[in-house]
């Protein structure tokens, strides 16, 4: 019986690490005390990212809707203050835990009506009005450690015609961009492989121990 209850635990973490979403809330927007979107449908185990794009704001979690007092909850969500910067905003991010209606606000200016709500469901569950996706971030290269300035080759470039090099130059530009491409799409097919690989090696480790 117990070996059945942890096998059922199991299989129910690992459906909800391939299946859980990242949702974005834009906070703050034009001089308007606003998140967008402030009320949508989410997944237990799904994460949220609030990414503070204009004014001074931040995000705390509420126990009633509309409320400006914080959550009495031990491990209520709450996020430093924070300044907007639409080129590079700030983020914070919220991992939603179980189902039931999730309520928040900025302390600065919930008076103002910045408060909203998210529409916690089991995990799995079909969703009637999801948020927006926020969009996965770019794979990062590891950074190569450079030479010493005294190990660098002293090697003179050859001399080539100016309109070879720009030729060149211009033939080189598409194939980096259609590599970086290719790179992206093979990273985002890599990811889920493993996923799925995750969800296959642990449901044959559970049938191989029950036999």
């Amino acid at each position: 019986m117990i070996k059945l209850i942890l096998s059922v635990i199991l299989i129910t973490f690992l459906f909800t690490f391939v299946n859980s979403e990242n949702w974005m809330v834009q906070v703050g927007n034009a001089g308007k005390t606003v998140f967008i979107p402030d009320n949508f449908d989410a997944n237990a185990g799904d994460t949220v990212t609030f990414n503070f794009v204009d004014g001074t704001h931040d995000v705390a979690q509420a126990d009633e809707f509309g409320k400006c007092i914080k959550s009495a909850l031990p491990d209520a969500f709450n996020s430093p203050i924070n300044t907007g910067n639409a080129a590079a905003p700030p983020t914070a991010v919220w991992t939603l835990g179980n189902a039931g209606p999730v309520n928040y606000f900025c302390t600065i200016h919930c008076v103002d009506g910045m408060f909203a709500k998210i529409n916690v469901l089991a995990a799995g569950a079909p969703l009637n009005a999801p948020g927006v996706k926020a969009a996965a971030p770019p794979a990062t290269p590891p950074a190569q450690p450079s030479a010493p300035a005294d190990d660098l080759p002293n090697v003179q470039p050859p001399k080539t015609p100016s309109t070879q090099s720009s030729a060149s130059a211009s033939t080189s530009v598409p194939v980096s961009t259609e590599t970086s491409n290719n790179n992206k799409s093979s990273a985002a097919r890599t990811d889920k492989q493993i996923s799925v690989s995750v969800v296959f090696g642990a449901l044959i480790l559970l049938i191989g121990y029950f036999l």
